[in-house]
């Protein structure tokens, strides 16, 4: 029996694995606010990356492998992950037809676009360090090639003194990109596992941009 990747059970499923990933999500937040940093890396590493593989599973290529009698196994699995967390079946159907009717038009397109464009800030950010970056090391080699080339101590001591503001902005310009670049990977993964905005496909577009914007307001 073919299997369609449009099919309703299969939607269903992700479904649930969404409201999961969102509820967990939404706890880490809670903690890290707290800053219960442990109990959030406990819940990323026990909850996140389990239920973030299930997500894949379901939504990547591997899927078109499944037949129909496959999915109803999943289903099974979904029934009680369903229980443990407390979602009854007519509240994913509920959120399932909403997903259906803000498609093209929910939060989860905000969301991506906020990562697409954070991301493309990001990589000019990165860019205008890296170009800092090269001054800094052209004038790093400029001045040891004077104190090489130096006769007088003196004039060695000199150049040495003239290294240590460079080599120190040099440190930090690394630094900086480090943390761009930690920032830059983040996004890299929200974006390519998708599940960071599509938790927000059953939210809609002004309602998300609303939230958005007021919290924008507090900060």
């Amino acid at each position: 029996m073919e299997k369609t990747t449009d099919n309703h059970l299969l939607k269903f499923c992700v479904e649930v694995i969404l409201q999961v990933l969102k509820l967990t999500d939404n706890k880490i937040k809670q903690l890290r606010e707290i800053g219960d940093l442990s109990g959030a890396e406990i819940l990323e590493k026990d909850v996140i990356e389990k239920y973030e593989k299930l997500y894949g599973g379901l939504t990547g290529e591997g899927i078109k492998e499944f037949k129909e009698e496959e999915l109803k196994g999943i289903r099974e699995h979904i029934e009680n992950i369903m229980i443990k967390n407390n979602l009854s079946k007519e509240y994913i159907e509920s959120q399932v037809a909403l997903r259906e009717k803000l498609k093209g038009d929910s939060g989860a397109e905000v969301i991506k676009r906020f990562f697409q464009y954070e991301k493309k800030e990001l990589e000019k950010t990165k860019y205008d360090l890296l170009e800092k970056v090269s001054k800094v090391l052209d004038e790093e080699e400029r001045v040891s090639m004077l104190m090489k080339n130096a006769i007088q101590e003196e004039e060695q001591i000199e150049y040495i003194y003239q290294l240590q503001p460079i080599r120190e902005k040099y440190r930090e310009l690394e630094s900086k990109i480090f943390k761009v670049q930690d920032k830059l990977d983040l996004l890299k993964k929200k974006l390519d596992s998708e599940w960071y905005y599509e938790i927000y496909g059953t939210v809609s577009k002004d309602e998300m941009l609303k939230t958005y914007n007021e919290v924008m307001k507090k900060d």
